[in-house]
């Protein structure tokens, strides 16, 4: 398995408070990694971290094969693209004038992509029209376009959907899977609009208090958020010799709950505990989003 990014054990402190707090984690390369997390759990920290903008105060981490302990690691930063918390534009300057300035910043030794990106983006035919009379997701589709210039092959977005329309939404996230699968990059995508990763994402990191609680594939996630009966019974002990028994897939949640993926015949079931004395409280189907999920692994509370 090759990896763009990972991290080991990973840290970051502002005086005595840790943003950071021993990250493990793995990108793939080809992949796109949704990045969920609250507020405060240090999902833009990480991603500073990754772009250069700060350092770590422990662990370390390795972006494309180079450790961040070594000189050369600026050179593979130039294999990375990044919308960091909004789009950086110059209002004052057309669409086109800004992808020229990035090639200038970047040192890029001519501009034969630029009109390639803009057409890429959807936003050819913006002409002379100067970015501060874009809308909103016209300036998000603007600053993917910058993050593209110089042919990187991670790119790292953070919030790309906020604030926009359903039809803006679509949009951005037709862009990514075409960019993902057309040119093979690989995506961090942090966001708090968990249904609609749900649409994009291959692999999750769930991060909270500055750590990452869990990793898992697209593939795992479906089958921890499958559909389910959830039952409620006097003893979950008895349910699973019942369900053993019966060759039923099954999960215990606690003493009194549990999960049972098939289509249960009632009276069938209701007998079986029955006979062995246990009770069925409550039988209702149970289908587990990714929000839902998120939430059971780290509690309550707003999202970022």
């Amino acid at each position: 398995m090759e990896y763009v990014f990972n991290a080991d054990n990973l840290s970051k402190s502002y005086g005595k408070f840790k943003a950071l707090d021993g990250l493990n984690m793995s990108v793939e390369k080809g992949s796109i990694y949704g990045f969920v997390g609250k507020n405060g759990a240090g999902k833009t920290t990480l991603i500073r971290l990754l772009c250069g903008l700060q350092r770590p105060t422990g662990g370390s981490f390795e972006l494309f094969g180079t450790s961040n302990e070594g000189n050369s690691l600026s050179l593979e930063r130039r294999r990375l693209g990044a919308v960091v918390e909004s789009p950086a534009v110059y209002k004052d300057m057309t669409a086109r004038d800004n992808l020229i300035q990035q090639h200038l910043i970047l040192g890029l030794p001519d501009f034969k992509e630029v009109d390639e990106l803009l057409n890429i983006v959807g936003l050819a035919d913006t002409g002379r029209k100067k970015v501060r009379n874009f809308s909103l997701g016209m300036k998000q589709r603007l600053g993917i376009a910058i993050a593209l210039c110089g042919h990187p092959d991670l790119v790292i977005l953070d919030e790309p959907t906020n604030g926009l329309d359903p039809q803006g939404i679509i949009e951005i996230r037709e862009l990514i899977l075409k960019l993902n699968r057309e040119r093979g990059i690989t995506f961090i995508i942090s966001s708090h609009i968990l249904d609609e990763l749900s649409r994009l994402a291959t692999h999750y990191g769930f991060i909270d208090k500055g750590h990452i609680v869990r990793e898992m594939s697209a593939e795992e996630l479906r089958k921890e958020c499958r559909k389910a009966v959830r039952m409620t019974v006097s003893d979950t002990g008895i349910l699973a010799k019942i369900m053993e028994e019966k060759n039923i897939e099954y999960k215990i949640i606690d003493d009194t709950h549990a999960d049972v993926y098939t289509e249960l015949n009632f009276s069938d079931i209701a007998a079986a505990f029955a006979s062995a004395n246990c009770n069925i409280i409550t039988m209702e189907e149970h289908d587990e989003s990714l929000e839902a999920f998120y939430l059971s692994l780290v509690g309550g509370g707003e999202h970022a």
